[in-house]
Formats: C-alpha cells, sequence, structure tokens
C-alpha cells in the first residue's frame, strides 16, 4: 500500500482536539429556536410580489423582512380596524394595481 492510499483523519491542531464541546443543552436549544425562526420566516410569494419587494427593497434601502414585516401589520391592522366587508373591498381596489384608482378609492375614507 503506498502512502497516499492512507486517508488522513484529522487535520487539525491538538487543541482542538481537546477543547471542551458546548453542553448538549445549550446545543439542542439553540438548534430548536433556528428550526422556529426559520418555520416563522418561511415565505411563498409570487415572481411578481418578488419582484416589487426587490423594488421596494431597493428604494427604500430597507432589509426585505423589515418590509414584509410592514406590510403584515398593515395587512392586519386594516383588516381590524375596516371589518371584514370593507376590508374585501380595499383589497379588490389594491388588486387592480391602479395607483390613481386606489388613491381616489382611499380619499373616500374619513380618517
Amino acid at each position: 500500500m503506498s502512502k497516499d492510499k492512507i486517508p488522513k483523519l484529522f487535520d487539525g491542531s491538538v487543541n482542538e482536539l481537546t477543547r471542551p464541546s458546548r453542553p448538549k443543552k445549550d446545543r439542542k436549544a439553540k438548534s430548536k429556536d433556528m428550526k422556529k425562526e426559520k418555520k416563522q420566516k418561511t415565505l411563498y410569494i409570487s415572481l411578481d410580489m418578488n419582484k416589487k419587494l426587490i423594488e421596494l427593497y431597493g428604494e427604500e434601502g430597507r432589509r426585505q423582512s423589515t418590509i414584509v414585516e410592514d406590510a403584515v401589520n398593515l395587512y392586519y391592522y386594516l383588516k381590524l380596524a375596516l371589518g371584514e366587508k370593507k376590508f374585501d373591498e380595499l383589497m379588490s381596489a389594491v388588486k387592480r394595481e391602479d395607483p390613481e384608482f386606489l388613491r381616489e378609492y382611499m380619499g373616500r375614507f374619513k380618517l
């Protein structure tokens, strides 16, 4: 057998081998938190929504996650404030994707 065929088992220092590992409790807790956080941040959006998100990100220079959080808060509180019927009307106006029509529609609301 030649020297090249012998596998290297470890390429680090002795200090790395003898360093104590993190307690299992910490590793499990961190792993659990990361999984929970990842599930909360999973977001499936259309290509059109992604394009709009990138455009907003470029214009405002903010993190995309912050923009998404703002959008969710806006959606949530508008729905609570307007009620189901008015909110559905507003969403149908938004889905037209016509800023002028939406501006007119929003002008009818009394604040």
